[in-house]
């Protein structure tokens, strides 16, 4: 099923949702929590299991609930895996989707100018390769089809959503890791034109950009063992400790545009203010460590908090601020 289809599905649901009539029924038994929903597209069955880690997700079409659209398993936490196969109401296979190993192919009949977004996928490829390394390429860059097209006037498909018209921008998303970590999704974003060429971008969601690197290391030579033992000659106790690794953008739209750190951070200190009336807050506070994740040097340590705060109405969390 269409990812953004569903986000836009589940986002503006208010009594009645874009779809039309819609419902949702709960079920718990002894082993599981059962979710149904149902719309004037899609019936959606969602089973968790209480005491393992899996979920069960199947989706079949609400005009005739024989026909299948996808159904595959998955952890709590929303991540796909195995083998998920995508069919349209007519039964016909969109595309099977490999998600422990990364290959997604589709029904090449029914994706018009999918030929192109793979020549220029491989384009994007080579402008990490060739900035980076092979090996960083091979070992700690993974395409998880996050991807999308567009011509003048807009979006016009993805890698698993047939485009609608021939495509002349393109915006590929990147995953990326440290050694022996999980990986962290959309680290590197790269748009192309219709002819491959880099477009430098101002938008901040997407992570475009590369590091100018100044060390002959081309892979990411940091790990959580090594900065742990690292940051605790800069006063790390060992508790309450978190890590992430971060692209953080120069904000000025050239090829070389920003830079990845890796983080050790300590919760220290939990403030809280809660009320019975009005909004409520928690400030988080932290002893940050910075490392060059190419090199493993260690930068510099850092106070910092992140707030947390709700109200009847609204609620946010921020990143990690300067706690001056």
């Amino acid at each position: 099923m269409n990812s953004k289809f569903l986000l836009t599905f589940f986002t503006l649901i208010s009594g009645l949702s874009v779809f039309g009539q819609f419902s949702r029924e709960n079920i718990s038994t002894d082993s599981s929590d059962i979710e149904i929903i149902r719309n004037s597209v899609y019936h959606v069955y969602e089973e968790s299991y209480k005491n393992k880690d899996s979920v069960w997700y199947s989706v079949h079409y609400i005009k005739d609930t024989t026909r299948l659209n996808t159904q595959g398993w998955k952890r709590k936490n929303g991540k796909h895996l195995g083998i998920w196969k995508e069919y349209n109401f007519d039964k016909q296979l969109l595309f099977t989707r490999d998600y422990d190993n990364a290959i997604c192919e589709v029904n090449r009949q029914l994706f018009p100018h999918h030929e192109i977004l793979e020549r220029m996928k491989k384009k994007a490829d080579s402008l990490i390769i060739s900035n980076y390394s092979q090996e960083f390429f091979d070992s700690q860059v993974r395409f998880n089809f996050n991807c999308y097209a567009y011509d003048n006037d807009g979006y016009v498909g993805s890698w698993t959503e047939p485009m609608k018209r021939k495509p002349t921008e393109f915006l590929f998303r990147y995953q990326v890791r440290l050694k022996n970590s999980d990986w962290q999704s959309e680290m590197i974003g790269i748009s192309l034109d219709e002819n491959g060429n880099y477009i430098p971008s101002h938008d901040r969601f997407n992570n475009n950009g590369f590091e100018k690197l100044n060390s002959e290391n081309r892979t990411f030579e940091i790990d959580k063992t090594k900065a742990i033992s690292i940051a605790k000659e800069h006063g790390l106790k060992g508790k309450n400790i978190s890590e992430f690794l971060k692209w953080e953008r120069f904000n000025k739209a050239t090829f070389y545009d920003g830079q990845f750190k890796y983080y050790i951070a300590e919760l220290i200190d939990q403030i809280d203010e809660i009320k019975k009336e009005g909004r409520s807050r928690i400030t988080y506070k932290f002893n940050v460590y910075s490392f060059n994740p190419w090199t493993g040097k260690f930068l510099e340590k850092k106070k910092m908090k992140q707030i947390k705060e709700w109200g009847k109405n609204s609620g946010f969390t921020s990143d990690l601020l300067p706690d001056e």
